[in-house]
């Protein structure tokens, strides 16, 4: 047979517990520090996690079991569930906070008295915004890392504008996986390695076009482009026109014609 708890039983027995409450002048733990926590873990902000662990409760912990020692433990584990996640929601991936997880649940499971459970739940709260902020460092440096190899690949791209730049070029010049190095342009520019090499070469050509005396097929061959036909195909998918029509609808360079 099914053992059901009825709905209005649960219903009495959370009205007994209020009035128990209200009777002894008894109120929970806030939930605005919790929050405060929570968040602290999730942009692993160790300071503000320290300030949070030396505030008052300002109120009653859960009661999650008649045995006291049980209830503060199952308390604890509640928090591991939630600061797991709050370390995931701040860049953790949840294989390693579920597993961090499992390993506090062991030893609060077998801690052996309630100041060794209280603890626990602050050295675990710590750890998981530690986490967080550990997460945070290595990522920044990452960045960085990505930002100055493309930073690098742009400037050997402008100091190489008269060769027939590739991505396999590129990246061997700069030592790393042209593969690599093409995903990582593309997430930081927004535009692939070819396409950029293209627009600086047509600009750079725009230019030549508005305040030079070199003729088309001096530019072409100056930026490395295949063939005189190639560069004008180029230069008009961009600007809409042909480069010499360009250099006619210039003021600029009207002495050169």
């Amino acid at each position: 047979m099914e053992n059901k708890i009825n709905e209005e039983t649960v219903k009495k027995d959370i009205a007994r517990l209020k009035f128990s409450m209200q009777e002894n002048n008894i109120i929970h733990n806030s939930y605005q520090r919790e929050k405060r926590e929570l968040e602290c873990i999730r942009q692993g902000d160790m300071e503000g996690m320290e300030k949070c662990i030396t505030e008052p409760y300002g109120g009653k912990l859960g009661t999650l079991s008649r045995d006291v020692l049980r209830s503060d433990k199952n308390v604890a584990m509640c928090a591991m569930a939630i600061y797991a996640r709050a370390a995931i929601d701040g860049g953790i991936i949840s294989d390693e906070a579920f597993s961090a997880g499992d390993s506090w649940a062991i030893r609060i499971d077998e801690a052996k008295s309630r100041e060794e459970v209280a603890l626990y739940v602050q050295d675990m709260a710590r750890f998981f915004t530690r986490m967080v902020y550990e997460h945070a460092q290595v990522q920044r440096e990452k960045k960085e890392q990505e930002n100055k190899l493309v930073a690098q690949c742009k400037y050997h791209i402008f100091q190489h504008m008269h060769e027939r730049l590739t991505v396999k070029t590129i990246a061997k010049a700069l030592y790393v996986n042209p593969d690599y190095l093409s995903h990582l342009f593309v997430r930081c520019e927004g535009v692939k390695i070819s396409r950029y090499i293209l627009e600086e070469k047509v600009k750079l050509a725009k230019n030549l076009l508005m305040y030079s005396p070199y003729d088309c097929k001096s530019i072409s061959n100056y930026l490395g482009f295949s063939s005189q036909s190639h560069f004008t195909k180029k230069f008009q998918d961009v600007y809409g026109v042909t480069p010499k029509e360009y250099r006619k609808q210039n003021k600029y360079i009207e002495s050169y014609q």
